[in-house]
């Protein structure tokens, strides 16, 4: 159920652009940016790479010698999740109207990379290396994960302290997301130029939906959103 749910999520999401006056120039500048973000494009080429010559040899060896203790991979996810909203929520020196759309964003952003995860699961077929699976691109753990940092990175882009502070908390998000990647490619779900590509996508997604609804440009005022288990309710209110 949840596939055609998400499906037409997706679609609505893009569709009603049109009618609540999110211009197709704000969502070509906003793919753009996505796009061209530094985390989107070196992965996409580094994974490339990698297919082309030692992708597998590389993984093989990290199944075999695990480095990472993959029970933490759990806690390495939550760490990530958590920092995302809690970087929405402290020092933007923003009305409280200002920090729920922030946090409202963020749950867009994170919860249609979980949606896009389970489409490319079911859409796109590559053999994991424990060749138990064909779901090798889209990954919960570097999708998700890499969209919560791109959106965490926005956030502390935008907050008022000190630079160390702001390379301390994208380096706790960045390395949680890593973590997680790298702990399904010793389980054998992902290669390592999946999970690059894993996380590129998510990169594109969290950076696309802050361009889109977050950054000064746009006419969106407020934004609700309603999560459960089968549905993701997003409501727009605009400026005019």
């Amino acid at each position: 159920m949840k596939k055609y749910l998400s499906s037409a999520l997706i679609a609505s999401l893009f569709l009603g652009c049109s009618s609540t006056n999110i211009s197709w120039e704000k969502t070509k500048e906003a793919s753009y940016k996505a796009a061209t973000d530094p985390v989107t494009w070196v992965p996409a080429v580094g994974g490339g790479i990698l297919y082309a010559t030692y992708d597998d040899d590389i993984t093989q060896y990290y199944m075999d010698h695990h480095i990472i203790d993959e029970e933490i991979d759990e806690d390495l996810r939550q760490i990530n999740g958590t920092l995302m909203y809690a970087t929405a929520i402290f020092e933007h020196n923003e009305t409280t109207k200002q920090t729920a759309k922030r946090f409202a964003v963020d749950a867009i952003g994170s919860n249609v990379a979980k949606i896009v995860t389970g489409e490319v699961e079911y859409f796109v077929t590559k053999e994991t290396p424990d060749k138990k699976h064909e779901n090798a691109i889209g990954s919960h753990h570097a999708t998700d994960t890499f969209a919560n940092s791109a959106l965490t990175r926005k956030n502390v882009e935008d907050m008022s302290i000190p630079t160390w502070g702001k390379y301390t908390l994208n380096t706790i998000s960045y390395v949680s997301a890593s973590g997680s990647a790298f702990a399904r490619v010793q389980e054998g779900g992902h290669s390592f130029g999946d999970q690059m590509i894993n996380a590129s996508i998510g990169n594109f997604i969290g950076v696309f939906f802050y361009e889109l609804l977050l950054s000064e440009e746009n006419n969106v005022e407020s934004l609700n959103v309603l999560v459960d288990n089968e549905n993701l309710q997003v409501n727009l209110k605009l400026k005019f």
